[in-house]
C-alpha cells in the first residue's frame, strides 16, 4: 500500500513539475519582446565576408553563401536577434531556388539582408541598387587566394539580368563553358564562378551597408515598366502589346 502510494505521489510531483516548466516557458515567450526592424548593423569587413561566402558556397550553394556570410559575423558581434536566425534556412535559394535557375540566390539573399538591417524607406532601393549593379558589371570579380583555383584568373561577364539562368548561360557563353541541367552542377568551372560570383556579391552587399550605415552613401531607386524593373524582352521575344 505505501508503494503504490509512493508512486502516486511521484507521479503527482512529475506532471506539476512539467506543467510548471510548460506555463514558465510559456510565459518566458511571452515575455519575450517583440522583435523591431531594423536589427543593429556594425561595420563589417568585405573580404572576410567575401571568403566566408565562397566557402559558403560549396557547403550549400550561392543563397546560403552570402546570407550565412554577412548574418553570420553580425551574430558574432552584435549577438541578440541575429542568433535566432538560422542561416541554413537560405539554403533553398541555390540554383535560382532549389534549381529553378529564377533570381540568383545571391540577390535572393542579400534582399533578405536589406531587408533586416535597413529602414522601412531604404530597403528597396537598396535592392534596387544592387540588382542595377549585379546585371551591369562584369562579374565575378572575387579572386580566391586558396584551394585548387587559387589566384587563378577567370572569366567575367555581363549579366544583362538577375535571373540566374541568364546570368549562368552568358556567363558560359564568354568562357566557352557547356551549359547544361541541372542548372549549376555538371562543370567544375561553373560552380567556381558562382563561388566566386557569391564572393563578389557578398562583399558588395558590406561595401553598401557600411556606406550607407557610417558613411555618405545613398541607395537609388529603379523606375519599371509593365509593373517589372526587370527587362522581360531579355528571356521573351514578345511585343509591349502582348504584355499589356
Amino acid at each position: 500500500m505505501e508503494r503504490r502510494k509512493f508512486l502516486k505521489d511521484v507521479a503527482k510531483a512529475g506532471v506539476g513539475a512539467i506543467a510548471g516548466l510548460t506555463v514558465g516557458s510559456a510565459m518566458s515567450f511571452a515575455a519575450q519582446k517583440k522583435i523591431e526592424l531594423p536589427l543593429p548593423y556594425v561595420k563589417l569587413d568585405p573580404k572576410r565576408v567575401a571568403d566566408k561566402a565562397y566557402d559558403g558556397f560549396y557547403q550549400h550553394e550561392c543563397a546560403y553563401g552570402v546570407f550565412n556570410a554577412v548574418i553570420s559575423e553580425l551574430q558574432e558581434k552584435v549577438g541578440g536577434p541575429y542568433l535566432g536566425i538560422p542561416t541554413l534556412m537560405f539554403w533553398y535559394g541555390g540554383g535560382g531556388a532549389a534549381g529553378w535557375g529564377t533570381l540568383c540566390g545571391t540577390l535572393n539573399a542579400a534582399g533578405a539582408i536589406f531587408n533586416l538591417t535597413c529602414p522601412e524607406k531604404d530597403f528597396k532601393a537598396m535592392i534596387d541598387t544592387l540588382y542595377d549593379w549585379y546585371q551591369k558589371t562584369p562579374l565575378p570579380t572575387y579572386v580566391p587566394c586558396k584551394g585548387k583555383w587559387c589566384k587563378q584568373p577567370f572569366p567575367e561577364s555581363v549579366s544583362h539580368s538577375p535571373l540566374c539562368h541568364v546570368s549562368v548561360q552568358r556567363w558560359c557563353k564568354i568562357a566557352s563553358v557547356k551549359f547544361g541541367k541541372p542548372v549549376l552542377y555538371n562543370s567544375k568551372e561553373r560552380s567556381e564562378r558562382c563561388a566566386r560570383l557569391a564572393a563578389s556579391v557578398a562583399a558588395k552587399v558590406v561595401e553598401m551597408l557600411n556606406g550607407y550605415h557610417f558613411g555618405n552613401f545613398k541607395p537609388y531607386k529603379v523606375k519599371g515598366a509593365q509593373k517589372t524593373k526587370m527587362d522581360c524582352r531579355l528571356c521573351h521575344e514578345v511585343t509591349m502589346h502582348e504584355l499589356s
